[in-house]
């Protein structure tokens, strides 16, 4: 029993090391263009926890990547990555975001990746409904957060001193974050540049240092597997070839098909509501306002590192279902001060923006409650374009 256990342990020593010291210029090469083709649609945490799948799109020199949260995931003959592909696009287009990524998930990615941003061409799509009034919590930071890149952060010497300590306070207000300890260590020495804890921090950042390697080791062994993509949906004569107004023409009769309500709700999320009990959603967000967030500090984060990097990003601002919103007790003029605010933001910030917010009430704009889609795709897709053409 002895000798079996001794075997036992020393094969799982044995793999443990081949897994440390393989090659990581090995593992990329059995990563192929298909297997990164296939991640540009799969929205995976896999993709935007890592950084590996994510490098190989961003060094495509036509990729320009879409940022965002739940809306990149709403497939349809119209939605940019079928767009690009229909009319035979100068660029292509990825996702990263999902359900509950906001500001600061997004600005860790940013960091992550700053060198592979320089002249880069990317969107990103602003959601009214993260500006609450706490702000993002950790019901929605703990599943998107990555390790892997708040591990980076600590080690990042290219960006900009105060930027990377701004971040560190936000990121030491999450509980996923505190109770790292040794991630805690080394921000709290970083931000107290070197003068907290002198000791314990060096060894903290030694060790931090073998721990990120091992992250990166584990993103890309995942990258080896990577999920598949989500159904495109995709109609190619309704796009190609296709006017704008020819565009907006079947993007208005793909949404009538699908919506036979007076709030602009698609049939299917419309009768979820319903069985959820209709009557409770009323005036359910009469105390909303989206003028006071932390989320606003988040926001300032991600452009910062932008600039930091030296991205070209378009900021796209996007609005709420006027119908819905008035339904749930959250007037329009309420609603308009935030978009003033955050137009005032981008234009303070000297960025190149779109904003949508004259749309709340275009049938079929917004699919459901929130999300962009069908002729806000056509719109949005348009603004990719111009994008694209500047120089």
């Amino acid at each position: 029993m002895i000798k079996k256990g001794f075997l036992s342990l020393f094969i799982a020593f044995a793999l443990f090391t081949g897994f440390v010291f393989f090659p990581n210029a090995w593992i990329k090469a059995w990563i192929s263009n298909e297997d990164v083709e296939q991640a540009k649609t799969n929205m995976s945490p896999l993709v935007f926890q890592g950084t590996y799948l994510q490098e190989r799109m961003l060094q495509e020199p036509s990729s320009m990547p879409l940022y965002g949260s739940s809306e990149l995931n709403r497939f349809d003959p119209f939605h940019p990555y079928n767009y690009t592909r229909a009319t035979d696009a100068p660029y292509s287009t990825f996702m990263i975001g999902r359900g509950g990524m906001q500001s600061i998930t997004h600005f860790l990615n940013f960091a992550a990746q700053e060198k592979n941003l320089k002249d880069k061409k990317v969107v990103f799509i602003i959601s009214p409904q993260w500006f609450t009034e706490k702000g993002m919590g950790e019901f929605h930071f703990s599943p998107n957060y990555s390790m892997l890149h708040a591990y980076d952060l600590a080690f990042n010497q290219e960006m900009d001193a105060n930027l990377r300590k701004r971040a560190m306070e936000r990121l030491l207000e999450f509980d996923t974050v505190k109770r790292d300890r040794l991630l805690k260590t080394m921000y709290q020495y970083q931000m107290s540049n070197g003068k907290e804890k002198p000791i314990t921090g060096r060894m903290a950042m030694v060790a931090g240092r073998f721990h990120k390697e091992l992250l990166e080791k584990k993103d890309l062994y995942y990258s080896l597997f990577p999920r598949k993509g989500h159904a495109l949906k995709s109609n190619d004569k309704l796009i190609a070839n296709q006017s704008f107004e020819q565009q907006l023409q079947h993007a208005e009769a793909y949404g009538e098909k699908r919506v036979s309500n007076d709030y602009m709700i698609e049939d299917r999320a419309y009768q979820r509501l319903v069985n959820a009990k209709f009557s409770k959603f009323k005036d359910i967000r009469k105390k909303e306002d989206y003028t006071n967030s932390p989320e606003y500090e988040d926001f300032q984060l991600v452009i910062d590192v932008l600039k930091d990097a030296g991205a070209k990003p378009l900021f796209v601002s996007i609005p709420v279902n006027g119908y819905w919103y008035d339904y749930n007790g959250y007037p329009e003029e309420r609603r308009q001060k935030y978009y003033d605010k955050m137009e005032q933001v981008l234009k303070d910030a000297n960025v190149a923006y779109v904003d949508f917010s004259d749309h709340e009430y275009d049938p079929y704009f917004i699919m459901d409650t929130i999300h962009i889609a069908w002729k806000g795709w056509v719109y949005l897709d348009q603004e990719l374009d111009q994008h694209w053409s500047q120089p």
